[in-house]
């Protein structure tokens, strides 16, 4: 846990935990809340103190209502013993303030792990089922979190992730004063919590598809300025599908992701185990589909098959779908490519390139999509720029992989903004010996920082993979 850069307490107001413990620095805070990294004297172990912050002069509502939920906390996580929970050792009051001493975890929030983007699909799945294994055992305990999000996820060196923070935990068996009550955080709260009705184990699922959705795509899934446009959508909106953010989320986790965040409880996983279950089917198929797709005999398989079927002579059926998107068809796949925004729909026509390789074009208009090209020779081909302007390529690999452009490295991926001439580049990807083969792009001149064309790579499954504009 990396200690806050926050102000002190007062030399003359000292921390408020018991004389068993030595404060040590101060971890978080809130707007009153304060967690201390600690040293038990008789045990001689590191702990963290939850309690209330010592400089704050303020002993009404507001006090009364944070000592409510540290005693809420403490209540639920006295019930829980888990690898994946926080561990609550003692709680207590002194000058009548409360505490909290749990387990002193080291590493960083979800969160924080995530300002700096999305992360591998297998790596987003592997924290979510240990949340989902937590939550499957506080579930059975009769505790529903209510606040599960990002920054209550703590993720150490080893990817090993814990659940924290149970104050606004609801007791089944406990009886409550709470009505119409919206209890949680806006972005992460299921639709019912929104309107103010009871939360169950289904809430807390919703929870955690909102922040899978944002593990795999780097992006909230209800985004919003202020709380009532967050709320808006959190009841109406559909987020974007998280393979439309990320190609690299295969359909089967995108379709597990989206039935945790149906915003009826009965149409989301009856349980924490049913959502684990299928998340780790997803993956697992997602992984076999990979492989064979990678396999050298099937790789060469495929390609003879497009060949008899006419796709190396481009015959191909195109339709646009949308305002800058196409789709290709090619007997019963569909593959989507890159166009350029129009008000208007524009025809698409393909023309086969020497060697064979289909090109898609845009009628009376140069191409400015990327394009898979083999060269004959396997060597580097140079492809001058046509202006002295530059343009933007956005490119991504997976696994991450080295990338070169007209042959020339350039760095590894991903890149948001690698800057070209505008013209025809000729771009590769390189990963442990794996190189893909040469990708035409045409760079144009409304291809900008914000709004880049796109050029991807999947090495497992042996293909490029258009981007979305």
């Amino acid at each position: 846990m990396t200690p806050l850069t926050i102000p002190e307490p007062a030399a003359n107001v000292p921390p408020l935990v018991p004389e068993r413990y030595e404060a040590l620095q101060i971890v978080g805070q809130g707007a009153m809340g304060v967690v201390y990294k600690a040293r038990d004297r008789d045990l001689d172990r590191v702990v963290a103190i939850k309690t209330i912050h010592p400089n704050s002069a303020v002993r009404g509502p507001d006090f009364d209502a944070i000592a409510a939920r540290l005693c809420r906390e403490a209540m639920a996580a006295a019930r829980l013993a888990h690898p994946g929970i926080v561990t609550i050792y003692d709680v207590g009051r002194t000058s009548e303030t409360p505490y909290i001493v749990m387990e002193y975890f080291t590493g960083r929030t979800l969160a924080e792990i995530l300002d700096a983007g999305a992360l591998p699909p297998e790596r987003a799945v592997q924290i979510v089922l240990q949340v989902c294994r937590a939550l499957e055992y506080a579930h059975a305990q009769g505790v529903v979190h209510r606040d599960i999000k990002t920054s209550n996820i703590m993720v150490d060196a080893e990817w090993n992730a814990k659940l924290s923070d149970f104050g606004v935990a609801r007791i089944v068996d406990k009886p409550t004063n709470e009505t119409k009550m919206m209890v949680g955080t806006p972005a992460y709260m299921s639709p019912e919590q929104a309107r103010g009705a009871s939360a169950d184990a289904r809430s807390d699922l919703f929870a955690v598809g909102v922040v899978l959705y944002e593990a795999l795509t780097g992006a909230k899934a209800f985004p919003g300025e202020d709380v009532a446009t967050v709320l808006d959508k959190v009841l109406r909106v559909d987020p974007v599908p998280p393979r439309e953010r990320n190609f690299a989320v295969s359909p089967a986790v995108d379709a597990v992701v989206r039935r945790a965040m149906e915003k009826e409880p009965q149409d989301r996983y009856p349980d924490a185990a049913a959502f684990a279950e299928a998340l780790t089917q997803a993956t697992e198929t997602a992984g076999v589909v990979g492989r064979m797709l990678s396999a050298p005999r099937v790789r060469a398989a495929l390609f003879l098959v497009a060949i008899l079927t006419g796709v190396g002579a481009g015959v191909f059926a195109a339709r646009l779908v949308g305002q800058g998107r196409a789709t290709v068809s090619s007997g019963s796949d569909e593959a989507q490519v890159v166009t350029r925004r129009h008000e208007e729909p524009t025809s698409i026509t393909t023309e086969p390139l020497a060697g064979g390789a289909p090109e898609s074009r845009r009628a009376a208009s140069p191409r400015v999509g990327p394009k898979p090209v083999d060269s004959p020779t396997g060597d580097d081909v140079e492809v001058p720029a046509s202006t002295a302007e530059w343009g933007c390529v956005s490119v991504n690999a997976v696994p991450f992989a080295k990338v070169y452009v007209d042959g020339r490295p350039v760095g590894d991926t991903p890149q948001a903004c690698v800057r070209v001439r505008q013209g025809q580049h000729r771009i590769r990807f390189e990963w442990t010996g794996e190189r893909s083969p040469d990708y035409l792009v045409t760079v144009a001149r409304d291809h900008t920082a914000d709004n880049p064309l796109r050029a991807s790579y999947d090495f497992k499954a042996g293909r490029f993979v258009p981007g979305t504009e």
